[in-house]
């Protein structure tokens, strides 16, 4: 018999192509809500800036809203203010606080990127339009010396001598003055400037050769202490809030009777809008200053993430009022020396 051929084998089965399941993709990291621009790395200005960063945060703890809220730091110069902001646009921050430096605030302005809702903790230099998403908040002795000019021609003041030093913080604050008070209608009969070693006696014989009806003392701390008595007993003295530098009445009893404008947190500590907040113990003078901005500036920012652009309310730092246009306007209350202790005039 014939023999059958083997039947041929079958072919070999493919089997099918693996179905891939991938891994998920790692959680994208939320963006903060807030990020703080601070000059924590440079050693001139990190006292201020931890005093600034407390402050928000008690003012968070204090209102209950839990924010998202990163610290960058920076530096005093330029670059890496700019690397740090651009690094907190990139993350997706929807509020930028800072720069806190006047310098940084002004390289930021010249950048000419900024793209989120920014509350700049100082002004500027020059003039002109601020940016549309640039808020500039602060404790600018140039506005408060325009501040301090109307308190004084509301007090029916209309002639003044101004008195101060050469150095730079002085020359602002005078020069802030002048611009405001002569734009209300004032008069100056003198400015004088005492350059080192002169002799403070020679400010009394300028201003008893064309009396004002006051001075305006531009000028700080211990400088002020000792200039105000060659000014004359009689003489009404306006000033700053730079003036209010120590908390020893021993050694204000010359200032006795200068006006001045503070903020509430400093000369109306015992107001029940000052309680809400803690008061930690070391942080004195300009500290205890730069803690109740960072008050402020958490109240603003919450207003500014909730898309609101106009509105007012009464801060620790003063009144707050913004009304667009950029400029946070922060009103300080009327004060005065009394037994050598500043306290609110009203």
């Amino acid at each position: 018999m014939p023999v059958e051929p083997p039947a041929p084998k079958p072919a070999p089965v493919e089997p099918p192509a693996p179905i891939v399941i991938p891994a998920p993709e790692p959680p994208k990291p939320t963006p903060p809500a807030v990020t703080l621009v601070l000059p924590l790395d440079a050693p001139e200005f990190r006292p201020a800036a931890e005093a600034v960063n407390m402050g928000f945060l008690a003012a968070m703890a204090a209102d209950g809203r839990k924010l998202d809220v990163v610290v960058r730091r920076s530096d005093a110069s330029d670059d890496s203010v700019l690397a740090q902001y651009q690094a907190a646009v990139d993350a997706g921050t929807r509020l930028v606080v800072g720069p806190m430096t006047r310098s940084g605030v002004t390289a930021l302005v010249r950048n000419r990127k900024i793209t989120v809702p920014t509350l700049a903790l100082n002004q500027p230099d020059g003039g002109g339009p601020l940016p549309p998403t640039l808020y500039v908040f602060g404790l600018a002795v140039d506005a408060e010396a325009r501040q301090v000019a109307r308190l004084a021609w509301a007090d029916t003041m209309r002639t003044a001598a101004l008195v101060g030093t050469a150095t730079p913080l002085s020359q602002r604050s005078r020069e802030a003055f002048a611009d405001e008070w002569l734009l209300l209608g004032g008069r100056v009969t003198d400015v004088v400037e005492l350059r080192a070693g002169a002799d403070p006696v020679q400010v009394r014989e300028i201003i008893d050769r064309n009396p004002p009806q006051f001075v305006f003392l531009a000028e700080s701390g211990e400088r002020a202490r000792v200039l105000r008595p060659y000014l004359g007993g009689q003489m009404p003295v306006y000033a700053t809030s730079q003036v209010n530098t120590t908390a020893d009445p021993m050694k204000n009893l010359d200032m006795n009777g200068v006006r001045f404008a503070d903020m509430p947190w400093i000369v109306r500590p015992e107001d029940p809008e000052m309680a809400r907040f803690p008061r930690p113990q070391g942080l004195d003078g300009d500290l205890a200053r730069f803690y109740a901005l960072g008050i402020d500036t958490y109240r603003i920012a919450e207003r500014l993430l909730d898309g609101v652009r106009a509105f007012d309310f009464p801060g620790v730092t003063g009144r707050i009022v913004v009304q667009g246009g950029g400029v946070v306007q922060r009103q300080p209350v009327a004060a005065t020396f009394r037994d050598g202790k500043g306290v609110a005039a009203e």
